[in-house]
């Protein structure tokens, strides 16, 4: 009939939207049954107005609205979204990239849970690693200290004898003068070693803290 040489032609048959529009989705089986052979499939899509189109074929300027795609039988068969305001493709930018780090600091987390698992076979085995850790560090905070007294004494002698030169009003030699220069930024260097081992004992302690909560919960169940 009429309807069937319009879909044929590809001609769009528009509605308004309800109440009209749903005599039409109760008709639109029948249409595209009584639809010749050709017209293999059929589209309905809402333009910016508010009215409902369906055509064997989607105009250039509704191509980018949300369509639903149905078969010769008026199953649907796909749905085509509308196309993304360039907000919209930001925001979903933005969520990918969020997703996707999540994702990598979950494989991150499942590599070092292995690794607590293979290593420790209990709490108490943390804890002695953690002391041992913290050994060594003070260790080399004691052993810099003592370095630090020693170059101090050093330099207290390098001091004195150049007052010497001074009170006879000689000028301190360049030797001498050399090394109250390399006594003074040994101590400097000394002291700035000493806080990156302070500073490498509380991240031992917090890393330890935060692997004993970790391997509690992978090991303890409810």
């Amino acid at each position: 009939g009429k309807a069937g040489e319009d879909m044929t032609r590809g001609t769009c048959c528009t509605m308004r939207p309800y109440p009209h529009h749903i005599g039409y989705l109760l008709l639109l089986p029948v249409l595209l049954a009584t639809t010749p052979v050709q017209a293999e499939r059929m589209f309905k899509w809402v333009d910016e107005e508010g009215n409902i189109h369906y055509s064997d074929r989607v105009p250039p300027q509704h191509s980018k609205q949300e369509r639903r795609e149905y078969d010769p039988r008026g199953k649907q068969v796909r749905v085509y979204e509308r196309a993304k305001t360039p907000e919209e493709r930001a925001e979903a930018a933005r969520l990918a990239t969020i997703e996707e780090e999540k994702k990598r600091e979950a494989a991150k987390q499942a590599v070092h849970d292995r690794s607590l698992l293979a290593t420790y076979s209990s709490k108490e085995d943390m804890l002695l690693a953690r002391d041992g850790k913290l050994a060594s560090v003070d260790a080399l905070i004691q052993l810099t200290h003592s370095r630090i007294d020693s170059t101090e004494a050093r330099l207290r002698e390098y001091a004195a004898e150049a007052a010497e030169f001074e009170r006879s009003g000689k000028p301190v030699p360049a030797v001498l003068q050399e090394q109250i220069k390399t006594a003074r930024e040994l101590i400097t260097d000394n002291r700035e070693f000493i806080q990156e081992k302070e500073t490498e004992r509380q991240e031992i302690t917090a890393r330890f803290n935060a692997d004993m909560i970790r391997y509690r919960e992978l090991t303890e169940t409810d």
